[in-house]
This record gives structure tokens, sequence and C-alpha cells, in this order.
């Protein structure tokens, strides 16, 4: 049975990051949206575009999948969180089940980190593309905060395999004994 101080972290823990997760999404597809698909002056009154230009469709979905790409990984991230949250409370802490959600919140980690990085890396590229002057190639878009969540994510992953060879261990030695 889970310590009570434990199991109301856990249930504090998941509400804030149920509440971030519907913020998130909120906001970020809130500005995704609009700026790709709705509100085509958005992108033609952008600061790095020079000059009367129209944007094709094929490029709009360009941008939109690749922010769509880390928007959902992130989404993804939380979601594990929270999953992981929701096993502990439960007071599952060392179970195989717990161990592999522990892996999945860093493999999601590491993809959300590295997604926003290669977004941040192509979107200069991509709203500048249809200017005659001034374009920009694709870029490395090092975001520091991003690169810590992939570094991270592999961190807790590595994490996760050794609690699952420990986990492994410890059964194999109660099945000796």
């Amino acid at each position: 049975m889970a310590q009570r101080g434990q199991i109301w972290i856990s249930f504090c823990l998941t509400g804030l990051i149920a509440v971030f997760l519907v913020y998130y999404l909120y906001m970020s597809l809130g500005q995704l949206i609009p700026f790709a698909f709705t509100k085509p002056h958005l992108w033609e009154e952008h600061w790095m575009v020079r000059g009367v230009v129209e944007i094709p469709f094929w490029l709009r979905m360009a941008y939109f999948l690749v922010w769509i790409v880390a928007i959902l990984a992130t989404a993804l991230m939380l979601l594990a969180a929270m999953h992981l949250l929701h096993l502990l409370r439960n007071g599952q802490f060392f179970g195989l089940k717990t161990i592999r959600a522990f892996q999945q919140v860093g493999v999601c980690a590491f993809l959300a980190g590295i997604s926003i990085i290669a977004a941040n890396s192509l979107w200069p590229w991509m709203i500048t593309m249809m200017n005659e002057t001034e374009r920009q190639g694709i870029g490395f878009g090092y975001d520091s905060s991003q690169a810590g969540i992939a570094l991270l994510g592999a961190g807790i992953f590595m994490l996760g395999c050794v609690l699952k060879y420990a986990a492994l261990l410890a059964q194999e030695n109660k099945e000796f004994v």
C-alpha cells in the first residue's frame, strides 16, 4: 500500500499535468491551425516574408505536419507521465508495468525534444521559401531547453532499463531461493 503522502503528491501532479496538457493543446493548436490554414494573411504578413507572396497549400500542409508531430509527441509525453503517476498512486513502485511506464516517459520525452528541435530547424526555411530575396536555408534550430528534454528523456529511459534489469534479477533470485 502506498503511503498517504505519495498518493497525494501523485494525485496533485496528475491534476497539474492534465490541466497543462489541455492548455498546451489549446494554445498550440490555436496558433498552428490559423497560421497554417484558416488565416493565410498571418503567414503572408509574417516578419520574415518579403514582398507579396502566395503560399501554396502543400507548403502550409508541410508546416502543419512538422509542428503537429512535435505537438503530439509532447502531448504523448505528458500522457505517459500521467500514466506513470497513476501507477505510483496505486502503490505499484517496482513492478515491471511501472518500469515500462517509466521507460515510455523517457522515450516520449526524447522524441518530444528531438521533434521540437527539428521543427525549429525547418520553420524559417519553410516561412521564407516563397520569398524572392532573403530566403533562409535549413539550419540547426538549437534550443537548450528542448535539448535538455531530449537528454533527460534518454536518461530516464536508461534508468528504466537499469530498473528493469534489477527487477528481473530480483525475481530470478526469489525463484532460485
